[in-house]
């Protein structure tokens, strides 16, 4: 019998579009300005590429794609990018999903322990608490505040650990195969995908990246996870 629903922030929760939109132009504008006329357009599609094959950063695995064989230009082009996604971070403005407020109230009424289950940084969790998104969770942390992230075990054994359930009676709602999916299945626990966002390109790898259900709408929510006990 299920008991609890881990949420993954990123996608389910929060719409990062702006933030991977930002990402790519960045990127692109850095590559003009070291010599490389790469267009958002082709970051974008590279991006994509990368995605599709599971790539765990494909944002980096860009940098290389256009940089490669220069390593000390990685570097430099990586450093750089991370500051930029340090900065942006401490001035985004959080985009709470459409319908995601609606599927929580409903996932509470049912009488599920629901858990945060994202990687992201404090000024995330602290905004998620602010907000009342979280209002009645049993798990109310982010990755920066538990000393760990996904795809690590122990990130989800935490969680489930602090409220109380074991793997068998949990479901993981995330939009990463890799992040989310295979982890969460690894442990033994039902999973749902969100196909929103660039890593609704990802393709599964192995019958372990495969969810055991899959939704374009957060408001199907619920009734996945009724169709899964």
């Amino acid at each position: 019998m299920l008991k609890a629903v881990l949420l993954d922030v990123g996608g389910p929760i929060l719409n990062e579009d702006p933030e991977y939109e930002a990402w790519e132009r960045f990127l692109s504008r850095y590559l003009r300005g070291v010599g490389k006329t790469v267009s958002v357009k082709e970051v974008r599609w590279t991006v994509r590429d990368y995605i599709r094959r599971l790539d765990p950063n494909a944002w980096l695995a860009v940098l290389w794609h256009y940089l490669r064989p220069d390593v000390q230009a990685f570097w430099t082009a990586k450093e750089t990018f991370r500051k930029f996604q340090h900065d942006w971070n401490l001035r985004r403005k959080f985009r709470i999903r459409e319908g995601i407020v609606e599927t929580i109230s409903s996932l509470r009424e049912s009488g599920y322990l629901l858990a945060l289950a994202g990687n992201q940084g404090g000024n995330t969790g602290e905004f998620l608490r602010r907000s009342g998104i979280t209002r009645g969770f049993a798990w109310e942390l982010v990755s920066d505040e538990m000393g760990i992230g996904k795809p690590a075990l122990l990130f989800f054994r935490m969680i489930l650990d602090g409220i109380g359930v074991s793997p068998a009676e949990a479901v993981m709602v995330g939009d990463r195969l890799d992040n989310d999916v295979l982890p969460a299945k690894l442990l033994g626990m039902k999973t749902i995908r969100v196909l929103v966002g660039p890593y609704r390109e990802q393709i599964p790898a192995t019958p372990l990246h495969c969810p055991d259900r899959t939704i374009s709408d957060i408001r199907d929510l619920p009734e996945a996870i009724a169709a899964l006990t």
